[in-house]
């Protein structure tokens, strides 16, 4: 018995080591598309990126083998080689990383889920579509695989000394006034981690000067020496998104322009710089034999069945630290729990009226512990609002603050009354108050987020009548014009189809306009339009 003890306790702590062990693979891809003969835009510092990243990564991550395809060499073939090269060597417990910069860009599809396929642009055609990278990415075996572009997955201009990562205007079907794209998604194949530059609507921009390459590329690879949130000598892929990513949107800002980079899939725990050390596993004390023990001869005992380990990628914990930042969550969730009431059925009414009166309450769990928040409301015109005598009242909802929070990668976890569960991952970078959206419906309610484009997702269109010929809701609002980036929001809905519309007056011909909504769910949708109307402007 203790020799089998002590065999378990050998091979736990090879196990251990071993998990530490595991090789880092890279494949960095980045054109800048100079002499092609497709007329694809030529763009200036995408090459920069690519070599920019391979060094910053090679230097600080210990990659064992990380390779750069720049140029004309970035072809759809060579990418396909390449990926397929590397997954015959990555084994299901290492580190893959890979990386494009470029362009990208949308091309009408009736076969994609929303009827838009997502491409990346090669150096000539073919270019790459979604799906067709899907199928290359599926060799690659390892659940710590992480694929990061810097690109636009949507039309592109250049303008104000600064060039976006798009390859042309949004299509639009012959015949039409506009398209609506519906469920904008990033990528995201089989367990693979897909983190972008910019969100569905957003183009990435790069910028000259001090900086000299695209933003987010700068900001992410400066992260991976700077982003040990925990303190535990590497840095995750996780890590260094969280960081980046408000880098980037901050950086946006200063140029007139709108970023925010996204992440998709598992990224926990994939190890992109530096080196955990492996922590011996707690000492296994010998069980100690029965006092009268029963001794069969000639009997062996039971050998234990081999078990497989498997390697599922987790964030390291956050570890007690001196570092602390705070968190600011800003949320949809109504103040007023009584919020709904008056739309249902008079008998059941009369009883839930009763029981919603007051505030909501809510509470916050940090890594499923929970923690003191402060709670404050903002002012809403769209979560909460209500319209009294033919005039539109404001809602309120909650703004909730955590102070001096451990700095790490957490979970998330809100509970409010008459809402779901919601969960959520988030980076608290000390010395600092961090930023979190949270956007939800109400139990048995659904909501429509969309934002009006003209021509490319560059071209945000201000002022633009939105409407909704049929609505079902508490506050009956069929009608509202676009803010002053381009959004709009149809609120509290119950759950069923839809029809949306670009004009009240007019009646301008949209393509896929027909909208589904569901229980505790938002619908996102993206309306591009080739025509304006006299009474709107685009903000650039």
């Amino acid at each position: 018995m203790k020799s089998l003890i002590s065999a378990i306790g050998i091979s736990l702590f090879l196990f251990s080591t071993d998990v530490f062990a595991q090789r880092r693979f890279g494949l960095i891809f980045g054109s800048n598309y100079k002499g092609n003969k497709a007329g694809i835009p030529e763009l200036n510092l995408c090459e920069a990126d690519a070599k920019y990243l391979h060094d910053e990564i090679r230097r600080v991550g210990k990659f064992d083998d990380i390779k750069i395809i720049l140029g004309k060499d970035v072809t759809k073939d060579n990418i396909q080689k390449e990926i397929k090269a590397l997954s015959s060597r990555a084994k299901s417990d290492d580190t893959v990383f890979l990386y494009f910069s470029g362009h990208g860009a949308f091309q009408r599809d009736a076969n994609a889920k929303n009827g838009m396929r997502n491409f990346i642009i090669c150096y000539d055609r073919p270019h790459l579509s979604d799906d067709e990278l899907n199928d290359y990415l599926s060799d690659i075996k390892s659940p710590k695989t992480v694929f990061v572009f810097d690109c636009c997955f949507s039309g592109g201009i250049t303008k104000k000394g600064r060039s976006t990562r798009g390859a042309a205007p949004v299509p639009i079907p012959q015949g039409s006034d506009g398209t609506v794209r519906q469920d904008p998604q990033d990528f995201y194949f089989q367990d693979k981690a897909i983190i972008s530059s910019a969100d569905d609507n957003q183009t990435a921009i790069e910028v000259g000067g001090n900086i000299n390459h695209g933003i987010f590329t700068y900001t992410f690879g400066k992260a991976l020496s700077t982003a040990d949130l925990n303190h535990d000598n590497v840095v995750t892929a996780l890590e260094a998104f969280f960081v980046s990513r408000d880098d980037t949107a901050a950086m946006a800002k200063k140029f007139d322009h709108e970023q925010v980079p996204q992440v998709s899939g598992n990224a926990s725990g994939i190890l992109l710089a530096g080196e955990k050390k492996p922590e011996p596993p707690p000492a296994v004390e010998p069980t100690k034999p029965p006092v009268n023990p029963t001794v069969t001869p000639d009997v062996d005992p039971p050998k234990p069945n081999p078990v497989t380990p498997v390697v599922t990628p987790q964030e390291p914990p956050v570890v007690p630290t001196n570092s602390k930042g705070d968190l600011v969550i800003k949320t949809t969730i109504i103040q007023d729990r009584a919020y709904g009431v008056s739309d249902l059925p008079p008998d059941i009414r009369l009883t839930t009226g009763k029981k919603r009166k007051g505030n909501r309450s809510v509470k916050v769990l940090i890594d499923d512990k929970e923690y003191e928040t402060k709670i404050s409301t903002e002012s809403s015109a769209y979560w909460g609002s209500v319209k009294k005598m033919g005039k539109l009242v404001s809602g309120a909802i909650y703004t909730l603050t955590l102070k001096d929070l451990p700095a790490g990668v957490h979970k998330i976890t809100i509970q409010a009354d008459d809402y779901p569960e919601i969960q959520k991952t988030q980076a608290v970078i000390p010395n600092k108050k961090n930023e979190m959206e949270v956007v939800t419906s109400m139990s048995g309610f659904g909501a429509i987020r969309g934002k009006v484009f003209y021509q490319t997702l560059d071209n945000p269109v201000i002022n633009q009548p939105i409407y909704m010929p049929t609505i079902s809701s508490v506050t009956g609002i069929q009608k509202l014009n676009t803010d002053q980036s381009g959004n709009f929001w149809f609120t509290n809905l119950k759950p069923g189809e839809y029809e949306i519309k670009a004009s009240f007056a007019e009646d301008l011909n949209l393509n896929n306009s027909n909208l589904v909504v569901k229980e505790g769910e938002v619908t996102e949708v993206d309306v591009i339009l080739n025509v304006k109307l006299p009474s709107t402007k685009t903000k650039y």
